[in-house]
């Protein structure tokens, strides 16, 4: 009996010594977190035009109208929608007889825009050398 009783004693212990062996041990610790990550782009338009002048050439006594096509390209580079629009400044004579003929008014994107220019009512303006500026807006949608 005694022989029993060392017996079991020697196997429970050996059990008891080797099942924490098998488990993780407390000096081999993992851990983990996590992150996240969050931003927003927004919205950004860019516009340039081809040229910072255009002269119209010398036009033939007596013309009404003259049509100047593609007479400058704007370049629209965006990431969203937009609408393009212009606005002109000058004598008042010379805006009313100057017409802005744009490629497109709105887009999504980058987009290139050809713009010509019409001069009408020719036969009714005084002789002279006219300027008009015109000032191009794109605004993002």
């Amino acid at each position: 009996m005694r022989k029993l009783l060392i017996g079991l004693t020697v196997l429970v212990l050996g059990v008891a010594f080797m099942v924490p062996g098998l488990a993780k041990r407390p000096w081999d610790p993992v851990a983990s977190t996590k992150n996240e990550v969050v931003w927003t782009v927004l919205p950004y338009i860019e516009l340039s035009v081809s040229e910072d002048n255009f002269t119209f050439p010398e036009l033939e006594p007596g013309i009404d109208e003259y049509l100047a096509e593609k007479a400058v390209i704007l370049y629209v580079k965006s990431n969203s929608d937009w609408s393009l629009g212009f606005e002109l400044k000058g004598d008042r004579e010379a805006v009313e007889h100057l017409s802005v003929l744009l490629g497109a008014t709105s887009g999504h994107g980058s987009a290139r825009i050809p713009v010509s220019y019409k001069l009408f009512k020719l036969r009714t303006m005084a002789p002279g050398t006219y300027k008009v500026t015109v000032i191009y807006t794109a605004t993002t949608k």
